[in-house]
């Protein structure tokens, strides 16, 4: 177990510090694949009026040309980190060519022999491809192009302050990394839960990916599954004891060959700030990276509203709850999440009374934020309670064959596609306004300009340490002239 017990929930409770609880910073991050009409991977380099990938904020590829990766701004809830995430779309779906769309699945469209070629071929990012060669080489390209999405949340300073002024602790930075580690460590030992509630990769449209074994039937999440984005079973790197620990055990695995650096790490939970980790120790954690979701094709952004009010409120339990898991306990979730991971969409969850418990424990700390939470009850409640209003579920009973989901994936981003084309200054002014600052925002998005706060009135924008703050519309390469060089 967590080494000092902290009573984070305790101290909550005790002094009422449920306003500043509800705050903190949030973003998304999501990879999506560019495909063509036919629903296979699109042969188009890379949009270069999309800025360069070497210092975009925003839009970049991973593993693929072709898999474009979304990061946005970390703002002031998941609502408004789903509102950025639409316009990034919207930015990515305006520079892409003729009629690429968006593959709308985390398990990739059906590859043939010549698009293997093709991506194992082509790769653009010099400065990456050692790294790229080593996955190849141990995972494969189509296991490696699977996709997914990332949330990130920290908590707000504000709230680590008043605790570690209420707390016995002696140093503030040992504190807020050991706060935490405490809120991994409870996602990790939940991780069953997501995987339940947010599960959407029934089937492998492939059988060239030699990780994930040949399945006679639908599962909920080969994604989240041992056979999915999982480390192999020789790296053992848990959440069980403190920060430094866990660091510790990456950089064992790191220093035997086994892992190629900190990024090859598919652990439920990433802990985020300083690239080092003996630099993140001394200087503390700034947030964490949630990695268990799976896309959800059912909505346009690949996360619902509803989603992320649930997430954010589970976050806020989790938070709460002072129990502490042991290495074993940790070691008997994780197999217990494989399990749901590899069940039928349509099976209840084994242990139905925890998460009946959970449900319970989150209606009342609900209470203590008003309405907020409403949408997000509502929607756990429903998956908890009916399997078939699952996102897997739902996924086979449109497409109940690997081949019927192809087509109707393909289908669907030619749908969204089309209204695209045909909504194009409608979808403009829903998601950026019409304001006096609509047009340099999206611009800034294009071209790898920080949006950092935007109202009517104020527009602030930024390139690394170059900040500017203007009323009145300026020519951005005016402002950033950093930005417009060839």
């Amino acid at each position: 177990m967590a080494e000092n017990h902290l009573e984070i929930g305790k101290l909550i409770a005790e002094n009422n510090l449920y306003r500043e609880l509800s705050g903190g910073q949030f973003g998304i991050e999501i990879e999506q694949h560019r495909v063509t009409a036919e629903g296979r991977l699109s042969r188009r380099t890379y949009p270069a009026s999309l800025g360069s990938r070497t210092t975009h904020p925003y839009l970049q590829t991973d593993y693929s040309e072709t898999q474009s990766e979304l990061v946005t701004e970390p703002v002031g809830s998941f609502e408004a980190a789903r509102d950025f995430l639409l316009q990034l779309q919207w930015v990515m779906r305006d520079h892409m060519s003729g009629s690429e769309t968006i593959w709308p699945l985390s398990m990739p469209p059906k590859l043939t022999a010549d698009d293997l070629q093709w991506v194992d071929e082509t790769f653009d990012r010099p400065w990456m491809q050692d790294y790229r060669d080593w996955l190849a080489k141990k995972y494969g390209s189509t296991h490696e192009i699977i996709t997914g999405l990332h949330l990130n949340y920290s908590l707000p300073e504000t709230l680590l302050e008043k605790l570690f002024a209420l707390s016995d602790e002696a140093d503030y930075v040992t504190f807020k990394n050991a706060v935490y580690f405490k809120l991994a460590q409870q996602i990790a030992a939940h991780r069953w839960l997501f995987v339940y509630l947010f599960g959407a990769a029934p089937f492998s449209m492939n059988d060239t990916d030699s990780r994930v074994p040949r399945m006679d039937q639908p599962v909920r999440s080969i994604r989240t599954s041992q056979f999915g984005f999982a480390n192999d079973g020789n790296i053992r790197v848990d959440y069980a004891t403190n920060l430094a620990d866990h660091f510790n055990q990456i950089k064992t695995h790191i220093a035997r060959g086994e892992l190629f650096s900190n990024h090859e790490f598919y652990g439920t939970v990433r802990f985020k700030g300083r690239e080092d980790y003996d630099d993140m120790l001394q200087h503390g954690v700034e947030y964490l990276e949630l990695r268990i979701l799976d896309a959800d094709p059912f909505d346009p952004a690949g996360i619902s509203e509803n989603a992320l009010n649930l997430i954010h409120l589970l976050l806020l339990h989790f938070v709460m709850s002072d129990r502490e898991y042991s290495a074993t306990e940790l070691i008997q979730s994780d197999s217990l999440a494989n399990q749901i991971a590899l069940q039928s969409p349509v099976s209840p969850l084994p242990n139905k009374a925890d998460a009946m418990t959970i449900m319970s424990e989150i209606s009342q700390l609900a209470d203590h934020f008003g309405m907020r939470f409403n949408d997000g009850l509502s929607l756990v409640a429903e998956r908890i309670l009916t399997p078939a209003k699952t996102p897997a579920a739902r996924i086979i009973a449109t497409a109940g064959t690997p081949e019927a989901l192809q087509e109707w994936a393909t289908e669907l981003g030619n749908q969204r596609y089309e209204l695209f084309r045909t909504e194009h200054d409608a979808q403009f002014a829903e998601l950026f306004g019409t304001g006096q600052f609509a047009e340099l925002v999206a611009e800034a998005m294009v071209v790898g300009i920080r949006v950092k706060n935007w109202t009517r009135t104020d527009l602030t924008l930024a390139v690394d340490d170059h900040e500017e703050t203007i009323q009145v519309p300026v020519p951005l390469a005016t402002l950033f002239p950093e930005r417009y060089v060839d």
